[in-house]
């Protein structure tokens, strides 16, 4: 049976503690698990999707990021108690938690650009879960378009699942990422 780690830390929502906080959690991360650097880059993208998203979005004073090991599988959980996921999607804004209870195997389409299509399935009024429909590279991406939802692609192509959760009773944010590592260990974060 896999052995399990979780370690909690905690971002002030403030820019000058994003750099020393993914510092941290990379570093307690690759102590944790035999990681090669393709998932590193993987969970790095994440970390930093997550909290930038953090600084922009929640309007919370802090946001706790929680780290759980297993076997080969490492999972970013981003938590707290700011502004709900807002998504614009064909014209609306879908703000979480979505009124009424018949959202269920809803798909939307969330972001699109030249060689894939975000998409989210609902799998109730509080949470989506996100995948990637591939398409045809149709022309280059032009940075100058990218809309406010190219991060949640970048966490979605970055990870093996990603999803989102508001819970009601706590008016909890809840964003999950699991990424496998391969296992060969790299110890570029390591402190010494």
């Amino acid at each position: 049976m896999a052995n399990t780690t979780t370690q909690k830390f905690v971002f002030n929502n403030q820019a000058d503690g994003l750099y020393p906080l993914v510092t941290d959690v990379m570093a307690h991360i690759t102590q944790q698990q035999k990681t090669d650097e393709d998932t590193i880059t993987k969970l790095k993208l994440v970390l930093v999707e997550f909290l930038t998203n953090s600084l922009k979005h929640s309007g919370a004073e802090e946001t706790t990021i929680e780290i759980t090991t297993t076997g080969n599988q490492i999972t970013i959980r981003k938590t707290d108690r700011g502004n709900g996921l807002a998504i614009r999607c064909n014209g609306n804004l879908l703000e979480w938690p979505l009124p009424g209870k018949h959202h269920a195997n809803r798909v939307l389409t969330v972001y699109a650009n030249a060689d894939a299509i975000l998409k989210a399935k609902l799998t109730n009024n509080c949470g989506l879960q996100f995948f990637i429909e591939e398409t045809e590279q149709t022309g280059q991406l032009d940075i100058n378009t990218l809309t406010e939802h190219f991060g949640l692609l970048i966490i979605t192509r970055a990870s093996n699942t990603f999803a989102y959760e508001f819970d009601i009773d706590s008016c909890t944010n809840s964003f999950t990422a699991s990424v496998t590592s391969m296992g060969v260990k790299i110890s570029m974060y390591a402190k010494s």
